[in-house]
């Protein structure tokens, strides 16, 4: 909500500058108003001096009442003007499009507000108005038709609804007025259409009534006419406000909404009053005609659909897919090049790529593994797959993702299968399935942070029997996170070792050909139809080599072009590039851009660059940089650019230099600072080629280019880092990168806001300081010590500049008064060592929101220096207790911080310790996957394995619930945890895995041999109901395979067997498997509705089931649910045409078969206006068109009654 804001604050400072440009063209706006819309901009002056024209439109009448008043005047106005500027509604030219112009803007406005979240945040409050919104969005839609297209169709009414529907897409925190904001949005959206049908019946009838009373009426409604116009011009105004801040202040006070409220009521009560005087038996019939009319537009709307106000579902869709955007992952790929033409045609000609590609046909699906040395082109061949060679289509989906070492959202394994998951459910929404997005709704973000969850999702969608093939590309893995790129190392050779035939999941990888990848894929290699295609031997690189040669020609052209080189210049060139060995894109992107930059291009110049060209991209870099004028800024920059935890900005980065030069003075910094477009000429001074700039954003060049600077773990020269470097290889030490950047952050934010207004780089140093504090590993007597202490008082006026900032970014601050609890909570070890020698600080102090001490914070972190120090302190509290009862080593097993929970062993904490909900540190391990603390907690003897919470959840249980394998394999192998513990609702360690689809877990649990197959939970459902309500079809095989399962078991809510719930939620495969039993109840109809597997099948779409429970000859395709409708009028009124295809097919079904309400299939398909079943059912010759069903309609009827105009010709034509 706050972009939005923000959005219309910069539109009006766009336009207010523009105005200061062209004073002559603003200076009469003020003095300009709308006449009545249709009469286009006159001045006010004008208007009020001349007579109003005639006219019989009430809304007209009514803005003209409007006009005559100067404040309403204006705020109408100004509302226009909002709708003109920032909603590109145009006004102009008044002619028949005008309408038109109306209605496609409502139409337009109602995407949008499809695509808002139903809430709106208030501080820490969270208030949902989707009930609210959703009624009054269909008031607004069903009216629509009525006001912007009838003939005699009324403008202003339709700017009342285009105001109202700007509001939906414009509502921000309306601090202590938005319940009465929304109240009269949903008030005067009900208003408009109740007041059309009264003006309707009385005014524009025939019925002869007293003159006086209508014009009362008359004037009545032209009153409240007039403050409905007023409502939605103030509301718009109002949202809209930074246009006139000053003004709008006065003018929309704090009451304005509640007195125009009970204006409303007032109204109502006087035309309540008049047309109960004057109505008679007709226009009373006539009114509830008009009602009725209404109300049945508004529930076609609902049924169809096209309201915005979505079902639960949609909206459930919707916070999932956003959950799922972890990163902006299209423009991250947009960021590498395209090929060149010719380029990368070696690897699309390869037999290899060939069989991978073809490798699902045979029921095999099969990785490629593509490995090259750096700069050979890997990213750029992985975008050109996914733009021009693998593009997706009907047949497959191509998912992909970047790993990318500068972005951390880019680093993570989640936040690959996050986005693969999204492009995939955009690409194929039916694989949606609903038991996913309950476990969105429940999980919430803990989602996007469980690899095993989101891998799980992955698995059981690419073997849904109507998943299209799935390609999953993954770039640069050996820039994932090394623990992440384990996990996904495993993961894809735990499923190429047990695919199932029916996967149509594939992997494409490409990652340098390290040898720990090379080790994780070796299995796979070995044992599997696995392709390992490497760029870097014989033939290939060949391959690789020619198509290098086909850049260089290119670029050398395009050189040749710019500077007009001579043809035996150009041969010059190319001739020398190709001749170096080993060449690669990136070393040729280097020196072809050193020669591009080349201020002197004379022959002579050429000759001396290439006669000394560098041969390696090493050598390439310390050549550029060794060029820079300023060398100790060119280092302090790249050591600002190299820690920075995203892209700088330009003006970011300007400033940041400005203080690490150490200007304090406001005056002194802006002198030092260089505008944007000086600065990036001074930036490619200072560093070359080495840095590139998108977007404004500033980049190292290549991931080659950290490598080279940064001197790490990882880096080669085990031997020589002990000395000091005096080239630029290895330069850079990543604590003083950090150091640097950590003294940056905590100036910025440490500057007055009221003497330096520049808050470029405010937002970023208010969310990582600490991360660059953390990771300097800063000295005690350092001065910066004392600097970050100040940003830890939190009564200070500093604190609160940033704190606001952080908790939004990062993540909650403490509410306490404790600065030892402040940087306790953010692991800043040298501001706690500083803090506790004082003896000032309380050590068992605990924040306001969750009553947590320092320690407790520390541990939930995972601030292993920071609980060491604490730990050694003799007052601290190391069994304290936060809000829930959760002791540090409880918050520390819950986040999987390993390394605390040994130090808190080691102090004879209580191992055991229960929070309010009843779980332990071991079931709090076990429920999060974290199996090493679960191995440590073990391993102290004191852990109760088999305790249970206060929902009778064992850690066994809640590990099965959450599919965590690894830690459900643990717990078994103690043989002290009863396998079959019930919790409050019933379900067992295998119930849980079984719903949620975790095939391996159930393997673990059946293998031990103890396990009750069959139990059943409170609502009487068993793991084979559970998983053949999910579609688990591995889990269903499996339990099928113990021959101790009852495949007719009924659930008792709603009375359905595995093979009912299976064949209505449209999984084959299952159904399949319960047929293979000969054991189920083909025909069986449940209790509740009386419908059989068929008829849910039927009535749902799903046509491979329909086939498959026709195949058995064992149904009754006549079978009538307890309305008794049969699965013919089921899949004819859900407009299922292949379905009703199948049905009409065997011969057995009765055509004009009626209900309870006496409607034949054709009458369900009529309403709906589902021509394709109509034109079938007629076509039998047996579909009796004129049937009426109890109320007297017929099938045309009812399309006439919901305005399927291409069904009533087909009736007609009958």
């Amino acid at each position: 909500m706050h972009d939005l804001f923000y959005k219309a604050k910069s539109s009006w400072l766009r336009r207010r500058r523009h105005e200061k440009r062209t004073p002559s063209t603003r200076s009469s706006a003020p003095n300009r108003v709308i006449n009545s819309i249709s009469e286009g901009l006159v001045s006010r002056q004008e208007y009020l001096d001349r007579p109003a024209p005639p006219s019989d439109d009430l809304w007209i009448q009514a803005e003209q009442k409007m006009r005559h008043n100067s404040e309403l005047d204006t705020i109408m106005t100004a509302s226009i003007e909002i709708l003109q500027s920032d909603y590109d509604l145009k006004f102009q030219p008044v002619d028949s499009s005008l309408h038109e112009r109306l209605s496609d803007f409502l139409k337009t406005r109602a995407n949008l507000v499809e695509e808002k979240k139903w809430m709106i945040h208030l501080g820490t409050h969270t208030i949902i108005v989707r009930d609210q919104l959703t009624k009054a969005f269909q008031n607004i839609l069903a009216v629509k038709d009525i006001v912007t297209t009838a003939a005699n169709a009324s403008l202003p009414a339709s700017l009342a609804c285009a105001g109202i529907m700007a509001c939906f897409t414009t509502v921000i925190q309306a601090a202590e007025q938005h319940s009465h904001l929304l109240q009269g949005l949903e008030s005067i959206s009900e208003l408009i259409c109740r007041l059309h049908v009264m003006e309707r019946l009385y005014l524009h009838s025939d019925t002869k009534q007293n003159i006086g009373l209508l014009d009362d009426l008359r004037k009545t409604m032209i009153s409240f006419y007039s403050k409905i116009l007023e409502f939605q011009a103030r509301a718009l105004c109002y949202l809209h406000r930074p246009r006139a801040y000053q003004f709008w202040r006065d003018v929309l006070n704090r009451d304005g909404w509640a007195n125009l409220l009970q204006e409303f009521e007032r109204y109502q009560i006087t035309l309540g009053r008049t047309t109960s005087v004057i109505a008679d038996a007709g226009s009373m019939q006539r009114y509830e005609e008009l009602q009725d009319k209404y109300k049945r537009i508004l529930e076609a709307l609902h049924n169809r659909n096209i309201w915005t106000a979505t079902s639960d579902r949609d909206e459930k869709v919707k916070r999932f897919l956003n959950l799922l955007y972890t990163c902006p992952y299209k423009d991250r790929k947009d960021r590498n090049s395209k090929r060149v033409l010719g380029t990368c045609e070696w690897f699309i000609g390869h037999e290899k790529f060939h069989a991978w590609q073809g490798s699902s046909g045979n029921g095999l699906s099969s990785l490629l593994w593509v490995s090259a040395d750096p700069g050979c082109g890997k990213s750029v061949l992985t975008r050109y797959l996914v733009d021009e060679v693998l593009v997706s289509n009907d047949k497959r989906t191509v998912c992909y993702f970047f790993f990318k070492d500068d972005f951390t959202d880019q680093k993570s394994a989640t936040s690959a299968l996050s986005v693969i998951l999204r492009q995939l459910f955009i690409a194929q929404p039916h694989l949606l399935h609903d038991a996913i997005l309950d476990k969105a709704d429940t999980d919430s973000s803990k989602l996007t942070q469980s690899f095993s969850e989101l891998w799980s999702i992955l698995m059981s969608v690419s073997t849904d029997p109507k998943a299209a093939e799935i390609y999953c590309l993954l770039d640069a893995l050996d820039e994932c996170h090394d623990e992440d790129r384990s996990r996904l190392i495993n993961a894809v050779n735990d499923f190429y070792a047990n695919t199932h035939k029916n996967s149509k999941l594939k992997f494409l990888i490409t990652s340098r050909p390290y040898e720990h990848i090379r080790r994780g894929f070796s299995p796979l290699i070995t044992e599997s139809p696995t392709i390992h295609l490497s760029g870097d031997d014989g033939e290939e690189a060949e391959q690789i080599s020619h198509e290098i040669n086909l850049v260089i020609r290119k670029r050398v052209q395009d050189i040749s072009k710019q500077r007009s080189l001579m043809k035996e210049e150009c041969t010059m060139l190319i001739d020398r590039l190709t001749a170096v060995q080993n060449r690669t894109y990136l070393w040729v992107s280097l020196i072809l851009d050193v020669l591009e930059n080349t201020p002197e291009f004379s022959k002579g110049k050429v000759h001396r660059i290439l006669s000394d060209l560098p041969t390696t991209v090493d050598c390439a870099y310390e050549r550029i940089l060794d060029r820079s004028p300023d060398k100790e800024k060119a280092k302090i920059t790249l050591h600002i650019i190299t820690a920075a935890m995203r892209p700088l900005s330009l003006e970011e980065l300007s400033l940041a230099l400005a203080l690490s030069a150490g200007y304090q003075a406001p005056t002194d910094i802006v002198d030092n600072m260089e505008p944007t477009h000086r600065f990036k000429k001074t930036l490619r001074d200072l560093c070359g080629l080495f840095v590139i700039i998108l977007d404004d954003k500033v980049y190292l060049l290549h991931q080659t280019a950290k490598e080279f600077l940064v001197r790490d773990n990882n880096s080669i020269l085990d031997k020589t880092l002990s000395q000091p470097t005096t080239g630029w290889k290895y330069s850079l030490l990543p604590g003083e990168s950090n150091r640097i950047l950590a003294g940056i952050c905590i100036s910025c934010i440490s500057l007055d806001p009221e003497n330096f207004p520049q808050k470029c780089m405010l937002e970023y140093s208010s969310s990582y300081w600490d991360t660059h504090f953390r990771q300097a590993c800063i000295p005690d007597e350092d001065p910066l010590i004392d600097r970050a202490k100040l940003l830890c008082e939190p009564w200070s006026d500093i604190f609160q500049t940033w704190s606001r900032i952080y908790a939004v970014k990062t993540d909650n601050i403490p509410d306490s008064t404790s600065s030892l609890l402040i940087a306790s909570s953010m692991g800043l070890i040298g501001v706690v060592k500083s803090i506790l020698p004082t003896g000032k600080a309380n050590l068992n102090s605990k924040d306001s929101d969750y009553d947590q001490t320092p320690l407790s914070w520390a541990a939930e972190r995972g601030h292993v220096a920071v609980v060491k120090l604490l730990l050694a302190a003799e007052e601290v509290d190391i069994d304290s207790r936060n809000s829930i009862g959760r002791s540090p080593l409880s918050l520390a097993a819950q986040n999987g911080h390993d390394e605390v929970v040994k130090l808190l062993i080691r102090e004879d904490v209580d191992i055991d310790s229960k929070d309010v909900p009843g779980s332990t540190p071991l079931a709090l391990a076990a429920e999060n996957g974290h199996e090493r603390i679960v191995r440590l907690l073990l391993a102290t003897g004191k852990a109760d394995i088999d305790s249970r919470d206060s929902s009778g959840n064992s850690p066994l249980s809640l590990a099965a619930q959450f599919g965590h394998e690894a830690v459900v394999k643990i717990v078994l192998a103690t043989g002290e945890v009863d396998v079959n513990n019930k919790d409050s609702r019933g379900k067992t360690p295998i119930s849980w895995a079984a719903r949620e689809g975790y095939e391996a877990v159930v393997r673990r649990l059946l293998d031990t041999g103890k396990v009750e197959v069959d139990c059943k939970d409170s609502d009487n459902g068993t793991p084979l109901l559970l998983a053949a309500i999910e579609g688990c079809e591995g889990i269903v095989k499996r339990l099928l395979a113990t021959g101790q399962v009852d495949v007719n078991i009924r659930d008792r809510r709603y009375g359905r067997e595995p093979l009912s719930w299976a064949a209505g939620e449209g999984h084959e495969a299952v159904v399949k498997l319960l047929l293979s039993t000969r054991e189920v109840d083909v025909d069986v109809r449940d209790p509740r509705y009386g419908r059989s597997p068929l008829s849910w099948a039927a009535g749902e779409g799903h046509e491979e089931v329909v086939e498959l429970l026709l195949a058995t000859g064992k149904v009754d395709v006549e079978s009538k649910s307890i309305r008794g409708r049969t699965p013919l009028s089921w899949a004819a009124w859900e407009g299922h045409d292949i379905v009703v295809k199948l049905l009409l097919a065997t011969g057995e079904v009765v055509v004009n078969s009626r209900d309870s309400e006496g409607r034949t299939p054709l009458s369900w398909a009529a309403e709906n206006g589902n021509e394709a079943v109509i034109k079938l059912l007629i076509a039998t010759g047996n579909a009796d068109v004129s049937a009426r069903d109890v109320n007297g309609r017929t099938p045309q009827d009812w399309a006439a009654e919901y305005d399927h105009q291409s069904v009533v010709k087909i009736f007609r034509m009958c």
